[in-house]
Order: structure tokens, then sequence, then C-alpha cells
């Protein structure tokens, strides 16, 4: 079985989707050959054999900001990785197409019309637009993968027959032997109390509701020791700051900035608490990150977060833009240790079913069935 997969970006681009393509192509190629055509990368080759993954990257432009591409680097890459991916599909007479996300998926109808290839697609962020284009690329999927149930809804709204419901996924290994005292020194940590968020820096993510949190909780439930470490970049860094500076946060909020995946274990275990404040959210890999660091999670109750975390058992949940509510669970987690031992035990035992492994062997699945 040889598989195709068109993609705007991959490793070591980082993005929720980024990090699914990657596992999957790695994980599927002892049973099958993949051939990952994607755009080009600043220091990266142009053509090469990774984890036993053919990647071929072609584009006007080559990216240099791992976590953000500009408009005119995405509309000018597609025809390139569209043709290159032609020329692949001859050339290795590929059996599958399998897309990651609406582009992605358009470039894969396309391909299918030209060469009779069939074509799954895999969503992960929620879509909202409804409108015909979406319908025509959907609609002709063999079978479309959403990654939670709010994904799943969404395809059957605009009446996509062959669905199916497979989650991002987790490597557990790279969570294990964290040395937290280690990692807390790195961060000057001390005594605080510190909240962490791993997310894009842009409004969907509502981290100005999770800053706000922290000032609330700084002032009115008088937590002095409160810390807030921010991790990740975007268009509404500046805005951010902004607020910090305007709420009088001074050094009670960090920004780190974008950090390589290999960190983000390190960060997640030296923190005691975290957040995701996001408005919308197709799945939310990052949560069950914070799980496998043993973190106790407050998220919002929103898309594929709701899959993820059941209240008061393995986290607990909030209405999103409630910067007073946030607050408080933040401030139950500080103040209940029972509670924290309680959530984190429980979200630690249904991490299983996350592994990328099982992950891996359902889509293959997916692509038997659509031979």
């Amino acid at each position: 079985m040889k598989v195709l997969m068109p993609v705007l970006h991959y490793w070591p681009v980082i993005g929720g989707l980024e990090t699914w393509t990657q596992n999957i192509a790695e994980r599927i190629s002892d049973k099958a050959e993949v051939f990952v055509v994607t755009g080009k990368v600043k220091s990266q080759s142009e053509k090469e054999n990774l984890n036993q993954v053919n990647i071929f990257r072609s584009s006007l432009l080559s990216l240099t900001n791992l976590s953000y591409s500009s408009f005119l680097y995405i509309i000018t890459a597609l025809p390139f990785i569209f043709f290159k991916s032609l020329s692949v599909m001859k050339k290795e007479k590929i059996n599958i197409i399998h897309s990651q996300g609406f582009l992605s998926a358009f470039l894969g109808y396309l391909l299918s019309k030209l060469t009779n290839t069939p074509y799954i697609v895999t969503v992960q962020r929620l879509e909202q637009s409804k409108g015909f284009l979406r319908k025509l690329v959907y609609n002709n999927a063999k079978v479309c993968i959403a990654a939670s149930n709010k994904i799943k809804e969404y395809f059957q709204q605009i009446e996509c027959k062959n669905i199916e419901v497979i989650p991002n996924g987790i490597d557990l290994k790279r969570f294990q032997n964290l040395n937290r005292e280690k990692n807390r020194k790195e961060l000057g940590l001390d005594s605080e109390f510190a909240v962490i968020s791993v997310a894009r820096l842009q409004k969907v993510k509502g981290l100005r509701y999770l800053i706000k949190a922290i000032e609330i909780l700084n002032n009115k439930f008088q937590v002095p020791n409160i810390r807030l470490i921010i991790i990740g970049d975007g268009t509404e860094r500046k805005n951010l700051k902004s607020l910090v500076k305007k709420l009088k946060l001074g050094e009670k909020v960090r920004f780190l900035g974008q950090v390589g995946n290999e960190k983000v274990p390190e960060y997640l275990s030296a923190a005691d608490c975290f957040v995701l404040p996001s408005l919308k959210e197709g799945f939310g890999i990052v949560v069950l990150e914070a799980m496998a660091s043993k973190l106790p999670v407050v998220a919002t109750k929103v898309g594929g977060i709701l899959d993820i975390v059941e209240h008061e058992k393995t986290g607990l949940l909030v209405q999103s833009k409630k910067s007073e509510e946030i607050a408080s669970k933040i401030f139950e987690i500080y103040k209940e240790p029972e509670l924290v031992e309680e959530l984190t035990k429980n979200a630690s035992a249904n991490l299983y079913k996350y592994n990328w492994s099982n992950i891996a062997s359902q889509v293959y699945e997916v692509y038997k069935i659509t031979l």
C-alpha cells in the first residue's frame, strides 16, 4: 500500500495537525509506504527520508517561522504542492490520498479527480463554514476522520456519509522521568504557584481572559505568589503584552515564545496548574500533554475539550470568556491538594486510549476499508 499526504506543513513546523500528520506517517510506515508532499522550510532538505517517511518539499517561498505562515506563503505554496503531488502519484502509483485539513483536502479532491485515486480527510480544528466548496470536498472523500465528536457533528451537518471519530494522540514516553525540581529551577521558580498555558497567541485561544484571571487571583483572591507562563507565539503577542502592562502584572506573567516540542514536557512538569481558555477548540492535544505531565487542568467547555475533560473528575471546566470563573477554579486547585491528587490520578488512568500506536492502528484500518 502506498499513501500520499499532500499537506501545507510538516515537521519541523509546530502545531496540532502537524503533530498528527507526522505521528500517523511514521507509525504506519512499517505497514505502508508513505509519501509526504509539503512546503519548503528554511534549512530543511527539499527531499529526504525521515523515519521511513519519504518527504518532498516544494513551494515558492521557504517558511522561516515554524509557528506562523503568511497568507502569501500559503497561497503560493498550494500549486507547487499540487503539481509535485501529481508527479509523485504518477511515478509511485499511489493507492490512497490522506489529506489533513480543508486546504489539503481541496488538493486531495483535485488529485483524486485527475487520477481516480480515493482520498480521505482528517479535520482537527472546528470549522464554521458550510459553503458549497467545503461540502463538495468533504462529501467526495471516501472517509472523513473527525478528531472529536464536535467535529463529527460538523461533518453530519454538511451531510458527509462515512465519518470516523479518531482523536489526536500522545507519546506517553516523552512524559516519563521528568525532573520537576530541575525544570522549576531552570524557569526561576521557587515557592511560586505556576500556572502554564501552551497555545498559539491568537484571539481564538482566549489568553486575554486567562491574563485577567491572574490579575483577579493576585488582587481579589490575594495569591501573591501566583505566576503565569505562556508558551507559544502568534499575532496577539503584542496585544497580550500590552494587557499585562495595563493590569500591572509585571513579572507575574512570562512569555517564553515558541519552544521546541521536546522542551514542552519539561516546562509542563515545572508548573502547578495548566489552563486552556480557548473560545473554540477542535481537539486540544495540549490538554493531554498536561495530563501526562500530572498537572491539574482547567479548560473551557468548547469543542473537542469536552471529549477529553470530564468536569470534576479529570479536570475542571469553565465557560469561555469568564475570567472570574477561570480564577475561581485555579484558586480551588491552589487551595485543595486533595482535589489535585484526585484529578491527576483520574486523568492519568484515562490516557492509554490516546497512545499514538492505538491511534495509528485505527487510521490504518480506515486505509484498509478505503481500498
